[in-house]
């Protein structure tokens, strides 16, 4: 009995590694522009690591123009599946030792690439 209740609580463990609330609420909209992707994303995601004067990787997701500069190779316009970035927060390697982003996050980084990666605000 006692070894079954350490699997049972060894599992829920594991299980709750991967577990991130879903942030579909009325504070998240699932626009598609730079700004709203930076706010609702990246700033509480990425910040921390890929901001500021010496961002992670030279990649800093708060610089609209450092981010789709053609030289970093992060977004493929209008293409998610063949853009860095999308490809990293999808297969869960970003952000590396925190929760994945949840299918919400992941999806609104796809629209805003799908729909061009624009400014837009």
């Amino acid at each position: 009995m006692r070894l079954l209740s350490y699997k049972l609580i060894l599992s829920l463990l594991i299980l709750g590694c991967n577990y991130r609330e879903e942030k579909i609420s009325k504070g998240f909209n699932l626009e598609s522009s730079f700004l709203s992707v930076s706010e609702q994303v990246f700033k509480p995601n990425c910040y921390s690591c890929h901001s500021g004067s010496e961002p992670a990787a030279g990649i800093d997701l708060s610089n609209y123009s450092k981010l789709v500069n053609p030289e970093m190779g992060l977004i493929t316009f209008g293409d998610p599946l063949n853009s860095t970035l999308y490809l990293n927060v999808q297969s869960g390697r970003m952000p590396p030792g925190g929760p994945r982003l949840s299918d919400a996050e992941i999806k609104m980084i796809f629209n805003w690439i799908e729909q061009g990666a624009k400014q837009n605000f």
